[in-house]
């Protein structure tokens, strides 16, 4: 009576570890903080690119991992980046970019990594409200999410998060 029960415990114990064996966390942060407010002086979708490409909101990925199988000596996890694009409250766009491999660390990616530039000048919403006048932006309140999913790996990024006004 004592192995079966002695069994049953090692495999929930082997079970146990390596559910927690493979694992990954850290963050997204723009201009050092999870969750910014930028001030914007402009309704110019290029004057927001210009301030990115400046590195005045540089955009940081950086995660560990934990028990991570190395590969020629190197510990690559692939992640899946996703961008969401709200205006007053409505996500008004998505994208997903192919998965992309990362060691871990701190990288910096430019806006051309979550493609937000481009949800906000291409959208149905924002061309209908603004049809004469290319890359400008309607007046509202916009939030944008970049989101790092790991493939293969539990465990979770924190998103970066960046809103502004448009008057």
């Amino acid at each position: 009576m004592k192995k079966p029960t002695l069994l049953l415990f090692a495999i929930m114990l082997c079970y146990g570890l390596a559910a927690q064996a493979q694992t990954v966390k850290g963050g997204i942060t723009i201009g050092k903080t999870s969750e910014l407010k930028i001030e914007t002086k402009s309704d110019n979708i290029i004057d927001l690119f210009v301030e990115f490409r400046k590195d005045k909101y540089p955009i940081l990925f950086s995660f560990q991992g934990d028990n991570i199988k190395s590969k020629n000596d190197r510990e690559i996890i692939f992640f899946d980046f996703i961008t969401e694009v709200y205006f007053n409250g409505k996500l008004i766009g998505k994208a997903s970019r192919n998965p992309m491999p990362y060691i871990p660390g701190d990288m910096i990616i430019g806006t051309e990594g979550f493609d937000f530039i481009s949800l906000l000048s291409f959208n149905e919403l924002t061309k209908a409200l603004i049809k004469d006048a290319p890359g400008k932006l309607p007046k509202g309140s916009y939030q944008v999410k970049l989101i790092a999913k790991p493939l293969d790996y539990k465990g979770q990024i924190k998103p970066g998060i960046f809103s502004f006004n448009v008057q």
